[in-house]
C-alpha cells in the first residue's frame, strides 16, 4: 500500500510540475531567449577581440615597415649617396645655383 501511495504522490506531483511549467511557458521561452541573446553576445564579442588584437599586430607590422623603408629612402636620398649614381649616367652637379623663371600674368595669355 505504501508502494502506490508513492506512485500516486508521484504522478500528482509530475502533474503538479506539468501544470506549472505549462503555466509558466511564455516566461521559460522568455529566459532561454534571453540566454541565446546572451550568448551569442559573448560570441560576437570574443570574435570582434580576436579581430582587434589581429589588426593591432598586422598594424604594428606595417608600422615596422614603414620606419624601415623611411630610413632607406632617407640614406638613399644623400647626396653622398646620390652623386655617385648620378655621375654614373653623366649628370654633373650645378656648379651656379638654380634661378627663378617669372612670368607675368599678361604675357601669358592661352591661345584658343
Amino acid at each position: 500500500m505504501a508502494n502506490t501511495e508513492k506512485n500516486l504522490n508521484l504522478e500528482e506531483l509530475v502533474q503538479k510540475v506539468f501544470e506549472k511549467i505549462s503555466k509558466n511557458i511564455q516566461f521559460l521561452f522568455f529566459c532561454f531567449l534571453l540566454c541565446m541573446i546572451y550568448i551569442w553576445n559573448s560570441h560576437m564579442a570574443q570574435n570582434l577581440v580576436r579581430d582587434i588584437n589581429k589588426k593591432a599586430k598586422e598594424l604594428k607590422e606595417l608600422r615596422w615597415d614603414y620606419l624601415t623603408i623611411k630610413s632607406d629612402l632617407m640614406y638613399e636620398s644623400k647626396l653622398t649617396e646620390v652623386l655617385p649614381r648620378a655621375q654614373a649616367l653623366g649628370l654633373e652637379e650645378l656648379n651656379m645655383p638654380p634661378y627663378k623663371l617669372t612670368v607675368k600674368k599678361k604675357e601669358y595669355q592661352r591661345q584658343d
